[in-house]
């Protein structure tokens, strides 16, 4: 992918997009990206969820997901956009099979939520499992409060009382000490987790009260 000729998806003439900006592979269960340009980063944007910025000269697979997009900056702020469907070309079947080992299952301590905190971190995550680019970003406690009709102070304690219930389990970025910590505001922490280790998913939502017709509340 890029401007050059001998590219199988050619780019338009922008001397912004480099003339081999990126390519694909084919694997058995999902697609490689890599980055090809010494200086342009490419974006993967999946069907839902955070963007995945892949910088020159790295690579990444496309898992969990065999339909996205990878997206390249060109003059202007314009993009261009290349869709992928592997589906056809992917299965699941070239996984490969786990062989049996004497060593005993992973065992993980279990993790159980009050309803009020099932329903914060169920609206905290929403936006993560349905929107997509900058959009896909964990709901503020303003936008958690207008969603379930709670004051914002009430958000920030249930989120708090998660963090502390959550504290014991090694979820990184939900203490004070860790790097990746920003003060007292966990929630890309927090919802980074539960999306990915699906804790919290797209049918959770549906517990959920109806959204407010209102414009939505961009406050802290």
């Amino acid at each position: 992918m890029g401007r050059s000729r001998s590219c199988d998806v050619r780019f338009p003439d922008d001397e912004h997009l480099s003339r081999r900006a990126g390519s694909l592979l084919v694997l058995n269960d999902c697609v490689l990206v890599r980055n090809d340009s010494r200086h342009k980063p490419l974006v993967i944007r999946p069907p839902a969820g955070e963007d995945r910025v892949v910088e020159p000269g790295a690579a990444t697979t496309s898992l969990p997901f065999v339909v996205f997009s990878v997206l390249f900056a060109g003059r202007g702020g314009s993009t261009v956009t290349v869709r992928v469907d592997a589906r056809p070309v992917t299965s699941p079947a070239g996984r490969p099979a786990e062989v049996a080992t004497r060593s005993p299952e992973t065992v993980t301590s279990p993790i159980t939520f009050t309803n009020a905190q099932r329903t914060v971190i169920s609206a905290l995550c929403e936006p993560l499992l349905m929107r997509t680019g900058p959009h896909a970003a964990p709901a503020t406690y303003a936008q958690i409060g207008r969603r379930l009709g709670r004051q914002p102070q009430y958000i920030r304690n249930v989120v708090k009382s998660l963090r502390e219930s959550l504290a014991g389990h090694g979820i990184p970025g939900l203490t004070t000490d860790d790097e990746d910590a920003a003060h007292d505001d966990f929630r890309w922490a927090l919802a980074r987790w539960a999306v990915r280790s699906a804790v919290i998913s797209a049918e959770d939502l549906h517990d959920l009260p109806p959204a407010p017709e209102t414009g939505e509340d961009h406050g802290p």
